[in-house]
């Protein structure tokens, strides 16, 4: 296993980012995982009002519930407030007096509910009544101590520790102190009861202030500590072996056997299956997957995926729509469609996942005005705000908006922690203070608008990212802190029409098209557009398109592979893709772009017209002159593996079975193009059914590897090689040359997808008085129905670049007008909408219409006819119904199922349905005998004369008259056998024909 993190080398890919792990030659990626956030408590509704306090370690897990009384004459409905602890269940009242609390008023103040309602007076009464008949006297000395004692004790896990020790291990580990736990126990209470009486919502599980993103050294530690565990569990047996058996004990590291762990790690990567983080017992499926390298796009893509677990896809609830804390951190376009719509997402572009905060900040609390728990007197607890780390209280301050900007200021200045996240909660009576330090948290960069003014000039490169953070103009906002802040939309919205400055924005948006995704950022004029061709092409089409490949294909295996021949860059521009570049990229460059391996496709000059009803249903015309010059002309690499076992013979394997790579003439295919080694001649033609790696026997039988019914290729590359296993291994890359032709797949980057539907010749496309003659024509009706207007705009915008036009940018929410593009056009002596006469190329008269012209760029995605064809008219059949194979490399048919059966009886084509269901499929013929109506076998009989004949006999009438030949499918005949061995017999009635 190896983590790909260091510097690119001369071998390595130039678009290689790392992040991916390499498990035996595989290519394994952590997907993020959505999880619940354990730094705050939780108040939920159901099934009863409870308000949590969470843990990965269940014994750390406490429930504060609102129950009915258990009372039998208590008819008035009250409710208890009960705690949950080490899995024994006792009023609220006796935990506070456990922990120290001397009188009723002490306790009720510590919950500080100010003004409140009867129903939490009467729910506090029956508490302490329910306390009082559970423990009489609880209030005196160390009674209540001892009940709590006894019923922890009492309860199905006891902990073996003292009273002291497991209240300081268990009990909120994060507060030292029984009078600070009671202090936040108070909290809880309190907090439970506002959620009963309509003063505080309960949280919301979907809203990212409620979730942690868990990242691959998260999940991989957790995988760890489970295999240790359970090597730690074998390491314990065998040492008490020894020690029941009277040995003495050898050295610890002789007991462990760690490949235990280093099978379960390799395991849980190649199956994707990893531990559940709260259930140890359970797996969860999808946290690991293979990365995808069709283009350089898809791979990052995958890189920067988030997952949500949901138990049962039916009961997903609301996790699959957009939530509102989802703006510029996670792309509310970018998810797959079916059943993992709206659970997998995608990061925005700018947005980054907090890691935890080693650096203590208690000091600088304290030193910005916070005085600790332990420090404030009881009476004035209630007058001051709290101040909760990760959620533990921690202290308190009276000055709540001075200890937020300060604090704040050194979060700018780099006293403290960039990542770290500051909210004050001015709802909550008196108000809270949160600060999150903790790992997981989803944050975005946002301009200060009041140190904008700090911005000068700078001589030679631009301001770098880091830069604009070290001059305070730049910081991180979380999900929580974003609530805090007025961000403004864009620089632009920060003053008025007539100059003057707009107050009360404390934040700017960098760019709006930053609230978006990768895939989505790169979009042409995306908002305008309908919002499923956007996600299209942000998670389908871009990431199927052909472009760039890998840069290192010669040190490189990959089972498949696409490269185009003469990628191209996009005429337009969008800020997102030009603040990806590398550092020393100049922003806002005209000539270049700063990572156009993201763009895998090319510019074509796209009409909108109809061309002799070829276009017709999505369909498109392409200009056969323009693919001979190599338009879209792609390459296709596909290797082939073979092993051998090097070791010596074990008992399993014979020395006659050992199998060594060589050549020998084969039944199974042609040799001719291979070496006396086994491996084919680099350039050699491979056809299929060849052989592509020969593999002999020392008994010599045949173990070679024969190209499927749809491969052939020019060998490209022979690699010869060894494993860590010590296993030789031999790969063979096979090249073909893949020119477009009827039937492969397109699309613009607006989602319009299509396939080719005729190749026409040049010559008789329609051209304009400038002889421009359109690469790919597409239909009109195309555009009302899928609603994508920005693929008219990017053919405008495009026609005015290529002619010298300066307005390039298409970014999303800030592009240019439809007025400015068309008079863009207007002045480069265009019509303003852009649509052009031309003359017919058949007949050489002018067209009555104008036709709208422009570049466009357009992807050829990896569906291509050649891998997709399927034809056969005998071929292989299933040994067991004989009926044809489903496998396409396997020369299978095509699946003729209910709903192609029931189409043909609805045209009563009944001879073509026999044919297809019967005659080309398993036609089978079978003996009936007449005279009992059952089945007859043809077998060897004797005869009189001593002489044995075959043919058909009744093993029921003892008789071979009277019997005839019946053409069934062979499926039918199987079902009478196969009914005939269970002991039942069918009877068929038949007549002459």
């Amino acid at each position: 296993m190896k983590l790909m993190w260091r510097e690119l080398r001369e071998s390595d890919c130039l678009y290689d980012s790392g992040g991916y792990f390499l498990i035996r030659g595989m290519e394994k990626i952590f997907i993020a995982q959505e999880q619940r956030c354990l730094t705050r408590i939780w108040i939920a509704d159901r099934p009863v009002w409870t308000v949590s306090y969470l843990s990965e370690i269940k014994r750390r897990r406490i429930y504060v519930k609102l129950i009915d009384s258990t009372k039998n004459n208590d008819f008035s409905g009250s409710k208890i407030i009960s705690i949950s602890f080490l899995y024994a269940n006792l009023p609220i009242w006796l935990m506070f007096f456990a922990l120290g609390v001397s009188s009723d008023k002490e306790a009720f103040d510590m919950i500080d509910m100010g003004d409140c309602d009867a129903s939490v007076i009467n729910a506090i009464s029956a508490t302490i009544s329910e306390s009082d008949e559970l423990c009489e006297g609880f209030r005196k000395s160390d009674k209540a101590r001892q009940c709590v004692d006894d019923k922890v004790k009492s309860s199905k896990f006891p902990p073996g520790e003292s009273f002291d020790d497991y209240i300081a291990k268990y009990l909120f580990p994060g507060i030292k102190g029984n009078r600070n736990k009671a202090l936040f126990l108070g909290y809880m209470v309190k907090c439970l009861l506002m959620a009963f009486t309509g003063k505080r919502r309960c949280d919301n599980k979907d809203d990212f202030r409620n979730k942690r993103l868990e990242l691959p050294g998260q999940l991989l530690g957790r995988e760890l500590r489970a295999h240790l565990r359970h090597a730690e569990r074998l390491m314990v047996k065998a040492m008490q072996r020894d020690l029941n058996s009277d040995r003495d004990l050898e050295f610890p590291m002789r007991y462990l056997d760690a490949s235990i762990i280093t099978n379960g790690i390799n395991r849980a990567f190649a199956t994707g299956s990893w531990c559940h983080p709260y259930r140890r017992n359970e797996r969860c499926s999808g946290i690991v997957a293979t990365l995808r390298r069709t283009n350089p796009l898809q791979m990052m893509s995958d890189l920067r995926k988030s997952r949500q677990q949901v138990a049962y896809a039916g009961k997903a609830g609301d996790a699959r729509y957009p939530n509102p804390s989802y703006w510029g951190k996670m792309c509310f376009m970018s998810t797959p469609d079916g059943e993992n719509c709206g659970l997998v997402k995608n990061l925005a572009v700018t947005a980054i996942v907090s890691s935890r905060v080693a650096q203590p900040l208690i000091d600088r609390f304290v030193s910005c005005g916070m005085n600790k728990l332990d420090e404030i007197p009881a009476k004035k607890i209630p007058q001051m705000d709290k101040i909760f780390l990760n959620g533990d209280w921690v202290g308190s301050c009276a000055d709540p908006a001075s200890f937020v900007m300060r604090l704040r200021c050194m979060r700018r200045g780099g006293l403290i922690d960039p990542q770290v996240e500051i909210k004050r909660d001015k709802h909550q009576s008196p108000g809270e203070v949160r600060v999150f330090s903790d790992a997981g948290r989803l944050l975005r960069p946002l301009l200060v608008v009041e140190n904008l003014n700090k911005i000068t000039k700078r001589k030679g490169s631009p301001y770098s990212f880091q830069a604009l953070m070290q001059q305070e103009i730049i910081e991180f906002i979380g999900v929580e802190e974003e609530e805090d802040i007025q961000c403004a939309w864009g620089i632009r919205h920060l003053f008025q029409s007539s100059g003057e400055e707009v107050s009360g924005y404390t934040h700017c948006e960098l760019d709006l098209s930053f609230l978006l995704g990768l895939s989505c950022g790169l979009i042409p004029f995306a908002n305008h557009n309908f919002a499923r061709r956007v996600l299209y092409q942000a998670e389908k089409h871009s990431q199927q398109a052909i472009g760039y490949s890998t840069t290192n294909p010669l040190t490189r295996v990959d089972t498949l592979s696409h490269q185009l021949y003469y990628p191209q860059r996009p005429l337009f521009k969008t800020v997102s893709a030009d603040c990806i570049g590398r550092s020393d990229y100049t922003f806002g460059r005209k000539d270049d772009f700063a990572r156009p391996e993201y763009f895998n496709g090319q510019n074509a000059i796209v009409a909108v017209n109809i061309h002799q009803g070829f276009n017709q249903e999505d369909s498109l015309v392409m200009n056969r002159a323009s693919l001979e010059r190599g338009m879209f002309r792609t390459e296709l690499m596909r290797s082939y593996k073979a092993e051998v076992e090097t070791k010596g013979p074990s008992k399993r394997l014979k020395m006659k079975e050992k199998v060594n790579f060589g050549k020998m003439e084969s039944k199974r295919g042609r040799v001719d193009n291979l070496d006396d080694d086994g491996l084919p001649f680099v350039g050699s033609s491979l056809q299929i059914g060849d052989i592509i790696i020969g593999k002999v026997s020392e008994s010599g039988e045949d173990h070679s590897i024969k190209l499927k019914h749809t491969e052939k290729g020019m060998v490209q590359r022979v690699l010869l090689s060894a494993n860590d296993e010590g296993k030789h291994f031999a790969v063979v890359s096979l090249r073909q040359v893949r020119s477009p032709c009827v039937g492969d797949k397109f699309s613009s980057m607006h989602g319009q997808k299509g396939v080719v539907g005729f190749l026409e010749s040049q010559e008789n496309f329609p051209f304009t008085c400038q002889g421009i003659v359109p690469d790919i024509v597409i239909n009109p009706h195309a555009f009302p129905t899928r609603q994508t207007p920005g693929q008219l705009l990017e053919a405008a915008l495009g026609k005015g670049i290529a002619l010298g036009g300066k307005i390039r940018y298409a970014t999303p929410f800030t592009t240019a007008t439809v007025e400015v593009i068309s008079e863009q056009l207007h002045k480069l002596g265009f019509s303003r909408g852009g649509a052009e006469s031309v003359l017919n190329g058949q007949t050489g008269k002018r067209m009555q219409q104008l036709i709208f012209a422009g570049p466009n760029f357009y992807q050829r995605l990896i569906h291509m006819a050649e891998d997709k064809v399927k034809f056969r008219n005998t071929g292989p059949v299933h040994p067991l119904t004989r009926q044809p194979v489903a496998d396409r490399k396997r020369f299978g048919g095509v699946k003729f199922g209910e709903m192609e059966r029931d189409c043909l009886l609805a045209h009563g084509a009944a001879a073509n349905l026999h044919e297809r269901l019967f005659t080309l499929s398993d036609f089978s013929e079978m003996r009936i005998c007449q005279t009992c109506e059952r089945g007859a076998n043809v077998i060897m009989r004797p005869v009189s004369g001593g002489r044995k004949i075959r043919g058909p006999y009744c093993g029921f009438c003892k008789s071979s008259e009277n019997i005839v030949k019946i053409a069934v499918p062979y499926g039918a005949k199987l079902l009478y056998q196969e009914l005939f061995s269970m002991g039942i017999c069918l009877k068929f009635q038949t007549e002459v024909c």
